[in-house]
């Protein structure tokens, strides 16, 4: 294209002093028309550029170039739409006349995107209010990706854009691609004022199910909308026994609200349908596996406290586990489940003749120190006798012929190596809480020489005091700190035996009360730095009232994080 047209186009200029546009545009049309490398006429650049005096001035002179098209079949209609210049819009569709502007306005690229597509996509409001309006009676079908303007502004968000065209539309298509609707395209992308919108205005969306056979609802309780499925299962109650998928893997709402840890979404479903309890999966499982299977600890402690508690806890899946069985085959959650008060916990057997104990025994997943904490755990839930006749009892089949047979080295063999692991993990573990502890020895040390305050430097009896000697805080500083100090060093001391005493095997019954030992030790180490570092604190700020409380309440801070994660472990 000439570069002294293209200019003009950009910058909407008609006449100055070397140019007239009328005489470019006349050769043009004996010549034929010029084009840029996309193929892009001068109108299609001016309706690029949102110059709508030129452009009306080009219709005027050659109203052929209003159907012309570039290399992807754009028109200028398109161009403008998708960057969302109404005006321009607005006087294509006038040059286009009555007769014509439907046909302008239905025409498809490459893409099979008509000009209300693009206005959409681009979020113009009065592009899309202009477009919908002159053409209501046109269903506005899918482009080629099977997206519908309709869907497009629900999954982009775009309200105002999805309202115009449910005002002004007489039918207004609204499927997507792989069988979707817009309102699933909406709880997806989690723009829940479109899906509320879209709920009003065809209750009945609800209800279409995807290629995967997901609805509306299993969409919004998966990303969490609240509101949605409330003002759902307020209009049909019906919608949350829907299964989700088809076939041999379908799960259903409550599993799904489970599997993502929403305990108040669980909650909602249950207060329009109680006996949601009773779903379950395509593997015959409850809400109570899958928050264990999915590590969703906020689930399962919703479910401690409910009623149905008692109910889900001994119920089997089809592979003969219940919940009690993943809680011991998981490697990472360790949920405090209260055992002691369902004695049936002791001979549920799933299919492969296992029960809680036995996996939690015999698991390869987890770590012998994991597999020893969580057998200690266990003890004190269901007994000492009745864990240790379990434990004599759980043996696999190759054991069982081993313990029947004659060929006592290999048995020894066996438990030799059992040790050697389980003095391996020990010392990894030993390993990484010796750093900690020599840190905190060093720590309170250098605390307990540099005071907080300093020391009286004026010549006196007092030389060489504390300044702070007389404050109370003070003095629970000296005395957290010496606690500190004194529990880090024993915690050396214990990991420092231990280091001494791993050569031996037969020595595993010390390691182990030593191992324990220094874990206690440092606990308290850990909790007496936290209190010395609070009332230090406090001791050299007590002039501020103020900041002083505020650093105190931001150190104390510290035990919260302490007891959520005994808790959680623990």
């Amino acid at each position: 294209m000439d570069p002294t047209l293209y200019n003009a186009a950009m910058e909407g200029i008609i006449v100055d002093a070397d140019f007239i546009l009328a005489d470019h545009l006349q050769r043009d049309e004996e010549n034929g028309y010029q084009v840029t490398p996309k193929g892009n006429t001068v109108l299609h650049v001016a309706a690029l550029y949102g110059q709508s005096g030129f452009l009306g001035q080009v219709l005027e002179i050659t109203s052929a170039l209003l159907c012309c098209k570039n290399k992807k079949n754009e028109t200028a209609l398109h161009l403008a739409a998708n960057k969302g210049h109404s005006e321009v819009a607005r006087v294509l569709l006038r040059a286009a006349g009555e007769g014509n502007k439907e046909t302008l306005m239905r025409m498809t690229d490459d893409d099979g995107d008509t000009a209300l597509h693009k206005a959409v996509r681009s979020g113009g409001v009065d592009t899309v209010r202009l477009l919908v309006k002159e053409d209501p009676d046109f269903e506005f079908p899918a482009n080629k990706a099977g997206e519908t303007p309709l869907y497009l502004a629900a999954e982009s968000g775009f309200l105002d854009c999805l309202l115009e065209i449910l005002r002004s539309s007489i039918r207004p298509t609204y499927g997507g691609p792989c069988g979707r609707t817009a309102l699933h395209a909406a709880m997806i992308q989690k723009h829940s004022d479109c899906a509320t919108s879209l709920w009003q205005w065809n209750k009945s969306l609800c209800e279409e199910s995807d290629q995967w056979d997901w609805n509306p609802l299993h969409y919004a309780v998966k990303r969490g909308l609240k509101l949605v499925v409330r003002e759902m299962l307020g209009w049909k109650k019906s919608l949350a026994y829907i299964q989700a998928g088809s076939g041999n893997d379908w799960t259903t709402t409550i599993h799904i609200a489970a599997s993502k840890g929403y305990a108040n979404m669980i909650n909602e479903l249950l207060n329009h349908c109680p006996d949601c309890w009773e779903m379950l999966n395509s593997s015959g499982q409850n809400a109570l596996h899958v928050a264990i299977s999915n590590n969703k600890i906020r689930v399962i402690r919703f479910i401690q406290n409910s009623k149905e508690f008692h109910n889900l806890i001994y119920e089997a899946d089809n592979d003969g586990n219940t919940p009690l069985h993943l809680l011991a085959a998981s490697t990472r959650l360790r949920v405090p489940l209260n055992l002691s008060g369902y004695p049936r916990a002791k001979m549920l057997f799933n299919k492969k003749k296992q029960t809680p104990l036995d996996i939690a025994l015999s698991g390869t997943e987890t770590t012998q120190m994991e597999k020893w904490s969580f057998k200690r755990r266990l003890r004190l839930r269901l007994g000492g006798r009745d864990f240790e006749i379990r434990g004599k009892n759980m043996q696999e089949p190759e054991d069982e012929m081993e313990s029947r047979g004659t060929n006592t080295q290999q048995r020894e063999n066996k438990a030799r190596r059992d040790k050697i692991r389980k003095l391996q993990d020990i010392m990894t573990a030993t390993q990484i809480h010796l750093v900690v502890a020599a840190l905190l020895v060093t720590v309170t040390f250098a605390a307990g020489l540099t005071v907080p305050g300093g020391f009286e430097s004026d010549p006196g009896p007092n030389k060489g005091m504390a300044i702070l000697i007389r404050k109370t805080a003070f003095h629970v500083f000296a005395v957290s700190n010496a606690i500190a100090f004194t529990c880090s060093a024993g915690a050396v001391f214990s990991y420092f035996f231990i280091g001494d005493n791993t050569a031996a095997t037969k020595k595993l019954k010390i390691i182990l009360p030593l191992f324990g030992m220094g874990d206690v030790l440092q606990h308290g180490a850990m909790l007496g730095v936290v209190t010395a570092f609070v009332t230090g604190t406090y001791a050299t700020l007590a002039h501020s009232v103020g900041l002083a409380v505020t650093v105190c309440v931001i150190g104390c801070a510290s035990f919260l994080v302490y007891s959520a994660l005994w808790f959680a472990f623990y």
